[in-house]
């Protein structure tokens, strides 16, 4: 029996990086032999990613920031594990996408996003999704700081997201722990010592650069 997704916005829609064989004729919902979140996936593995799924991820994703950067000037400020679905077809290939626009912005002149809703005190977003311990938000430096000064409206770089996607991959791959807040280059530098000079190795020291104008989204 095959699943279903339905879009819950034009943005995902038209950002989605899955192949046109899983559309259905009317181009807004996708059909697969099995749909589940991130977390559930993760879990199956019991470990982390096998290194073909980690890049496949970071390919899928980056062509999903991509196309809302360019051709929808928005960006994302955050992830959430459970913000990004986990599509099987029928041949056994896996594909992601980002299933939820909770966190999607416009970007202004100035490359910032404006956040105008404070963060959920109940740590869930609009969508219902929770944040636990099987379902982490990851933060960048400058979120982080927006969390901790409670005032809005607060603008934040569009490349936020880049550095939460950074940890996102880091917990999927070698740590299957959420990074505590502020991580210093020591502490990536130890993180990333079994995947050290790998094509994962040089994508996360690119988005998970401290000053958010010098990270890059460069896929493996």
């Amino acid at each position: 029996m095959s699943s279903s997704f339905f879009f819950s916005s034009e943005v995902l829609r038209k950002s989605c990086p899955l192949p046109k064989s899983l559309f259905s004729l009317s181009s807004t919902e996708i059909k697969a032999s099995k749909i589940e979140p991130l977390s559930a996936f993760l879990k199956q593995r019991k470990k982390h990613l096998e290194h073909s799924e980690i890049e496949q991820l970071i390919d899928m994703i980056g062509r999903q920031l991509y196309h809302l950067e360019a051709q929808e000037n928005k960006g994302v400020s955050n992830f959430k594990l459970d913000d990004i679905s986990v599509f099987h077809a029928d041949d056994a290939a896996v594909y992601f996408a980002l299933t939820n626009d909770d966190n999607i912005y416009d970007i202004d002149e100035e490359n910032q996003m404006e956040i105008t809703t404070p963060v959920s005190s109940s740590s869930s977003s609009s969508s219902g999704q929770a944040t636990t311990k099987q379902n982490p938000t990851f933060y960048s430096p400058e979120y982080t700081d927006f969390i901790s000064k409670k005032t809005i409206p607060y603008n934040i770089h569009f490349k936020s997201g880049y550095y939460s996607f950074g940890l996102l991959c880091l917990y999927c791959y070698v740590t299957r722990t959420p990074v505590a807040n502020s991580p210093t280059v020591t502490d990536f530098e130890t993180l990333f010592e079994p995947i050290i000079n790998t094509k994962i190795y040089w994508f996360l020291k690119q988005v998970l650069q401290e000053e958010p104008s010098a990270r890059r989204y460069i896929c493996v």
